[in-house]
């Protein structure tokens, strides 16, 4: 068989698989051995395998690369888009954007966040908007009842009359 045929014999057995609804390529990549040395060091810390952490990195680097002012961090929900020099979730900013679409109320709502920070969290809804709704929609769904529910004896709500 030519090389070409079993390339894309190949090819096509790889695609099948499939994670979060999107098709898997093969892609070969060659690394500097101290970046290899580092991927497989961070796959072991996270228990999780290399080519999921390499997609994780690849993935939020694009993103970061196309939403500048966004970076990513570990949150006890996962990992989560943030607005540069805020500590504060894309989700959290835009919480009520999300539902009324009003730059001025969010400018209001968030006075010390710069227009470049405002921006960036905008740019990075305008592009993951079923990420970011998802996110407004979990914490909705976090009422006091269901933290207690799910959390019992870690958290308790007293009502104050």
């Amino acid at each position: 068989m030519s090389r070409a045929g079993r390339r894309s014999r190949t090819a096509d057995r790889t695609t099948v698989k499939k994670r979060r609804g999107e098709p898997k390529v093969l892609t070969t990549l060659r690394l500097r051995r101290s970046l290899r040395d580092d991927l497989v060091a961070a796959a072991e810390r996270s228990r999780r395998s290399v080519v999921d952490v390499a997609q994780e990195l690849l993935d939020e680097g694009l993103r970061m690369r196309l939403c500048p002012g966004i970076y990513f961090a570990d949150e006890p929900s996962g990992r989560t888009a943030k607005v540069g020099g805020t500590g504060l979730g894309v989700w959290e900013v835009l919480r009520d954007f999300c539902r009324d679409n009003d730059v001025e109320a969010l400018r209001q709502t968030f006075p010390d966040l710069s227009q470049a920070q405002l921006t960036a969290a905008l740019l990075y809804y305008r592009r993951y908007p079923d990420e970011v709704l998802r996110q407004v929609e979990a914490n909705a769904r976090l009422t006091p009842e269901v933290i207690e529910r799910e959390f019992p004896g870690l958290v308790r709500f007293v009502s104050v009359e």
